[in-house]
């Protein structure tokens, strides 16, 4: 008995005939299991292949800035564009800002150690190329971040989270920088060599700025941030008249250029001036804008406040006789002055400074940053006016002492939610009174302050008020309780 023939597409008889007579299928053409086990195989090890040849050769592609929306908070992306501001360095990360093609910036923050930032050169400079990787925060007020934490490489792709490109640095002047900057603006976040020389420097809270002058008085700012010391391992040395060639970026402040410094490398020092030295008596007016060394023993010190706080604002100096040219400093320059150089500050001592002749009313000697001024200790008091009643109007801008009994003290509003300042009335022992104008900087500051009936000795500066005179002393230490 022969064995019936069954069609394996439709499962009926087919008394052997080729093809099926019910469905038309021929078994000879049917591929075996294991031939399309071998090919589905083939297939998978080509299509396998062909995605890790595309994933080596392909590389991310940075988002645009200004695509940034706040659905992506937290998202980790790719952001490539040019350094515009900073850095600026802590001991654990850098920050700046980058902007890219699309117009936008983006602040970037490197929590990375400054100092393997700089072994591997990548503390960039505004006017370098930047692409990196990282997580993006977008804050409630719409400002914008990326966090970098790693310097690894992206494990799709072998590129690292981090690169820096250097630009070519652009030799340039003060005066073209200037101008350039107030028209095509071509060196506008570029990185550029200068040469100028240190007239000035204002210490922040976080930074130094120095300025930069020219031989034709074009002047520019250049931004130290506190913080590359952590990258740097060491101070910056720069003093005032030094002449100094700076390789940094281009920057922007106050719609200003301002040159940002990226590295203690990037400045050479190649000239030392040395100031002329005039006699204070002896500056004059056709030295205005000059730097001049002189000195003197320092005969009255004020301090000045603010006038919407109690903090000190500037320190006038006076040498030698009350005609001379004051000297005036910013208090951020004093407290730059070592502790020893500001425990000296005060009558008695002998200075000798550098400073820059200037004129606001009268000529004066500006103390700037990085302060010149070497102290040496003495003592010095004004000449004692036994009977105040001999005060007069010859003796204004002179400097005395008088001594007496306190009588009234009376409260002088000062600006809002600020303490009063204090006018007290001193009799001497002839029974004459005088007015002493105390301000409140340096009221809140007497260690024990007056009251009506101290006996008091007081150093300061005479004044007129009205048709009368008052002492106005200049530091708290200028009035002390005697008796």
């Amino acid at each position: 008995m022969s064995e019936e023939k069954i069609c394996p597409a439709c499962g009926k008889p087919t008394a052997g005939y080729v093809p099926c007579p019910h469905c038309g299928a021929d078994p000879s053409l049917r591929l075996s299991i294991k031939a399309a086990v071998v090919l589905c195989v083939v297939l998978l090890g080509i299509g396998s292949g062909y995605f890790l040849w595309h994933t080596s050769t392909i590389t991310p592609q940075p988002i645009s800035i200004a695509s940034i929306d706040s659905w992506m908070n937290y998202a980790s992306v790719w952001i490539e564009g040019t350094v515009i501001s900073g850095p600026q360095v802590d001991d654990r990360s850098i920050s700046f800002e980058v902007q890219d093609a699309s117009g936008e910036s983006i602040e970037v923050d490197v929590y990375v150690d400054p100092q393997s930032l700089k072994a591997q050169g990548k503390i960039p400079m505004v006017g370098d190329r930047v692409k990196l990787f990282g997580m993006l925060r977008v804050h409630l007020d719409g400002s914008v971040e990326i966090r970098v934490s790693s310097l690894d490489k992206d494990r799709f792709t072998g590129e690292d989270k981090f690169q820096v490109t250097s630009a070519q640095a652009v030799s340039t002047t003060i005066r073209d920088l200037t101008y350039d900057w107030y028209g095509s603006q071509s060196l506008k976040y570029r990185r550029v060599t200068l040469e100028g020389r240190i007239t000035g420097m204002r210490p922040l809270y976080s930074a130094k700025i120095y300025a930069l002058e020219d031989n034709e008085n074009n002047t520019v700012d250049m931004f130290v941030h506190n913080g590359l010391v952590y990258a740097e391992d060491r101070q910056l040395d720069l003093n005032l008249l030094q002449t100094i060639r700076v390789t940094a970026g281009a920057s922007e402040y106050s719609y200003k250029p301002q040159l940002a410094l990226a590295s203690y490398d990037d400045i050479e020092v190649i000239e030392n001036a040395i100031p002329t030295h005039v006699g204070i008596e002896n500056i004059n007016e056709n030295m205005r804008g000059q730097f001049v060394k002189t000195g003197g023993r320092i005969i009255f010190v004020e301090m000045v406040g603010e006038s919407n706080s109690l903090e000190v604002e500037k320190r006038y100096l006076w040498l030698d006789n009350k005609d001379n040219p004051m000297v005036w400093m910013w208090e951020s320059v004093y407290k730059l002055l070592s502790d020893n150089t500001r425990k000296l500050l005060k009558r008695g001592s002998t200075a000798e400074l550098t400073g820059r002749v200037s004129r606001s009313g009268e000529l004066e000697i500006e103390l700037v940053g990085p302060p010149e001024l070497s102290l040496v200790g003495g003592t010095y008091e004004p000449p004692l006016v036994e009977n105040v009643a001999e005060i007069g109007s010859d003796n204004v801008g002179e400097f005395v002492t008088i001594q007496g009994e306190v009588g009234d003290d009376e409260n002088v509003a000062a600006g809002a939610g600020l303490p009063s300042n204090r006018k007290l009335t001193l009799r001497d022992n002839f029974g004459e009174t005088i007015k002493i104008w105390i301000s409140n900087t340096i009221y809140e500051r007497i260690p024990a302050p007056p009251a009506v009936m101290d006996n008091l000795r007081v150093v300061g500066k005479v004044i007129q008020s009205g048709s009368g005179f008052q002492i106005k002393p200049g530091l708290p230490s200028d009035v002390v309780k005697v008796g």
